[in-house]
């Protein structure tokens, strides 16, 4: 599959096209505690993205679904091949390399209930981002027939209670998206955090909202002290404080460079270009969790520009 160019508008929604070698369900621990494994299929190389699952003794509980026809497609067989149906899907945002799936596996298993906040279905409704037309215009082999929308809204902080397995919802608010939800199992202390946290990717911080990213780390923080384990949306499962940890000081180096260049009174573009390259030698080993090579230079014109709204705003008052 080609690489797909795209405006920055579009860009924002992280559609990946590189087809990394496939990783086999990834199995974080033993748990002999509880009734239930958990796993998860991935690829790599730019714009790989997680779909994890939760295995009971007689379902599976999937949460997020891949970017594009094809990495659902192999997400679905490596569900398929556990041999059990799919009692739930769990979507936790409205970017769509985290839904685009949602069509092959409810055609898999009908009528299984898909789980979202109400913004998170509201954005996928009405396809806030604009992804939905595009990927059928550019990348017709990409794209599902339809886009469908999650139809089990979450309440706010609810806990669900799916096959024997009781997952702690917490609704996180706007920070890397419009909306962010994460899962908690609190019998095996494991945190599904969706693209809240990062595991050695660059932050995605196109949307202007780098000190809603801080924020939210904060309180994920407070709300799960007993955390133990972290599925992020992108990258390896690891242990909860390390990764949120790392993932505050990206953000927090980005902010930092972005605003000492700002005092310097430098051009956006070269603010852009001078902060995107100390990003990638002071983190070498970070991949881009969005599919176009310019996600970096896309996140650094977010903060920047939210850097300057809040400039603005200082100097008005």
């Amino acid at each position: 599959m080609p690489q797909i160019k795209m405006s920055r508008r579009s860009a924002l929604i992280g559609l990946g096209t590189a087809m990394g070698g496939l990783s086999m369900p990834f199995v974080v621990r033993a748990q002999n505690a509880a009734p239930y494994t958990t796993s998860r299929y991935t690829y790599s190389g730019h714009g790989s993205v997680n779909t994890h699952w939760i295995e009971t003794p007689s379902s599976v509980i999937v949460i997020d679904v891949q970017r594009d026809t094809f990495h659902a497609a192999e997400a679905l067989n490596a569900v398929k091949a556990i041999g059990k149906p799919v009692s739930a899907i769990l979507v936790t945002h409205g970017h769509p390399d985290h839904y685009t799936g949602l069509e092959q596996f409810r055609a898999q298993w009908p009528g299984v209930p898909i789980y979202a906040s109400p913004e998170t279905i509201r954005v996928v409704e009405t396809d806030h981002y604009g992804y939905h037309q595009v990927v059928r215009e550019l990348a017709p082999d990409a794209a599902p027939s339809e886009f469908v929308v999650p139809d089990r809204p979450i309440e706010l902080n609810e806990t669900l209670a799916i096959d024997g397995v009781t997952i702690e919802t917490r609704e996180m608010g706007p920070s890397e998206a419009t909306s962010a939800t994460v899962f908690y199992l609190p019998e095996t202390q494991e945190l599904y955090a969706g693209d809240t946290v990062l595991n050695q990717m660059h932050g995605f911080l196109y949307e202007e909202r780098s000190g809603e990213v801080l924020d939210t780390l904060q309180r994920m923080r407070v709300l799960f002290p007993e955390a133990q384990v972290i599925h992020p949306g992108h990258g390896d499962p690891g242990a909860a404080m390390a990764l949120m940890d790392a993932h505050e000081d990206y953000t927090e180096t980005a902010r930092r460079l972005v605003a000492e260049l700002m005092s310097d009174a430098m051009s956006a573009e070269q603010i852009i270009a001078d902060v995107t390259q100390s990003l990638q030698l002071g983190y070498p080993n970070y991949q881009i969790p969005g599919g176009q090579p310019d996600m970096i230079e896309l996140s650094v014109g977010g903060v920047l520009a939210e850097l300057t709204e809040l400039r603005e705003i200082d100097s008005s008052q």
